[in-house]
This record gives structure tokens, C-alpha cells and sequence, in this order.
């Protein structure tokens, strides 16, 4: 077998995750505890057993990373117009893209030279746009700040013990 092109073409995760889902939906595979049981007396078309591993394994990943709060097809549009503004290299854009920074420290380690390439006010405008058009959910926000709270009376706790033992 022979390559013809080499690294002719740059797939986003979100792709990925698209193509694989088309593979799920063309074999009508469901990847469910419930449906375990069946699975094993399925017969299998195309692919076989392994195919269905790795797609279900991908699937799970890409679902849990950041590509899996993309929702629509033209969302994912609408970022890469808005990036094609800037003079960001294809592999920077696929960095972007595939991990949706929320931070300009996440931004600045994506793209190369970023503070000598772009202004501050520009490099909050990638990151705005990202949380427009992919806004983090409230209740992750808040499950973190109630984690963050609980700890800090314990630590509080711990310091009025230790004043009472003095």
C-alpha cells in the first residue's frame, strides 16, 4: 500500500467524531450497559468486533473532551470563519479548535508567538467567541465553586480547632 498524499488534509476532532458516529449509526450500533447482553448475540456486517471496540472507545473520548459540546455542524462553521480573520497557521486553527481554549494562558501555549502576533484585545476576542458560541454549562461552575467552598470551611474549621487547643 502506498501513501499518495501525505498529510494532504488536516481532520478536526469534531470531524472525527462526526465520521465515527456515521460509522455507529450505519452499522446500528448502540453503546449502552443494556445493550451489552445483545451485542454479544448480534450478528456482525461489517467490521466486526474490533472495529466496534475502537469506534466505541473513540466515540467515548471524543465525546468527553472538549469537541463534544460542539453541537451543530454550522456552529463548527461559524468558528473556523471567525478564525480565518486572523493570520493564525492551520495547525494552530486545529489546535483551537480542538480544545476550545477559555483562557488566554490556554490560548498563549496554543499559539505560537501569540503575544508578539496579536494584540491582548484580539486574543480576548478568539476566547469570547468560543464562549459565545460554546458556553461552559453553570452547573459544572457550580459544582466546582461548591467543592472550592466546602474546602475552604474545612480549612477554617481546622483553624478554629487549632486556636481552641491553644
Amino acid at each position: 500500500m502506498k501513501v499518495v498524499k501525505p498529510r494532504s488534509e488536516f481532520l478536526s476532532n469534531y470531524e472525527v467524531l462526526r465520521h465515527l458516529k456515521g460509522i455507529q449509526k450505519k452499522n446500528n450500533w448502540v453503546f449502552s450497559d443494556k445493550d451489552k447482553k445483545e451485542s454479544n448475540k448480534r450478528h456482525r456486517d461489517f467490521g466486526g468486533v474490533n472495529l466496534e471496540m475502537v469506534v466505541k472507545d473513540s466515540l467515548q473520548y471524543l465525546e468527553s473532551s472538549p469537541c463534544g459540546v460542539i453541537g451543530s455542524i454550522d456552529s463548527f462553521k461559524q468558528l473556523m470563519i471567525f478564525l480565518n480573520q486572523f493570520e493564525l497557521m492551520k495547525a494552530e486553527k486545529l489546535q483551537i479548535v480542538n480544545t476550545l481554549p477559555r483562557s488566554m494562558v490556554l490560548l498563549y501555549a496554543l499559539v505560537e508567538e501569540c503575544d508578539q502576533r496579536f494584540s491582548e484585545a484580539e486574543s480576548e476576542l478568539i476566547i469570547e467567541k468560543i464562549n459565545e458560541l460554546y458556553p461552559v454549562e453553570e452547573e459544572a461552575e457550580g459544582e466546582e465553586d461548591g467543592e472550592e467552598a466546602e474546602e475552604a470551611e474545612e480549612v477554617e474549621g481546622e483553624d478554629v480547632e487549632a486556636e481552641a487547643d491553644n
